[in-house]
């Protein structure tokens, strides 16, 4: 991880000394977040996995069907270890963890047919899988990569296996 205190400080989060400010020339896209950034970052996925937990928990209690409720459970669950890593992760980095949940929950819940609801959370999955993608590069601290590449490969998981609840209706 980038050291943001000045040149020869000491990174307090990995220990890594960066002696030398970026060039001008490196392309953003490339640069490792800031501390700043990181828990920008954080905030955000713990807002949207806080609005999924209780969306998919939601929708779980409105299925009749023994093998969805337990999908959509699983999902739930997900979504809730995935906010103590995130909140874990954002103390770590001296931060303090937004109490909000995102629009998400919101948006699925003024939904009235459960096809759109499983849609919606499709979508919202979805987000959270771009936004891993995109940032998973860009973090230098190991512990914290390792955590947001399981966080994605479950969410790829839980996309297939809400698109089966889809297609069994």
């Amino acid at each position: 991880m980038r050291n943001l205190e000045g040149p020869g400080k000491e990174d307090n989060y990995k220990g890594i000394v960066r002696d030398m400010p970026p060039s001008p020339d490196e392309n953003a896209e490339n640069q490792l977040l800031s501390r700043d950034e990181i828990l920008e970052l954080l905030n955000s996925l713990l807002e949207a996995e806080r609005a999924g937990a209780r969306a998919v928990s939601s929708l779980s209690h409105q299925c009749n069907d023994t093998v969805d409720k337990e999908t959509l459970h699983g999902i739930a669950v997900d979504e809730g270890r995935f906010c103590a890593m995130l909140t874990h992760h954002i103390v770590r980095f001296d931060g303090l963890p937004s109490l909000r949940a995102g629009e998400f929950l919101e948006k699925i819940l003024a939904l009235e047919s459960f096809d759109e609801k499983l849609a919606l959370l499709d979508r919202g999955q979805s987000w959270v899988v771009r936004k891993l993608q995109g940032v998973l590069p860009r973090i230098g601290d190991e512990k914290l990569q390792g955590d947001l590449l399981d966080m994605l490969k479950v969410h790829e998981r839980n996309i297939e296996d809400a698109a089966l609840l889809r297609h069994t209706r």
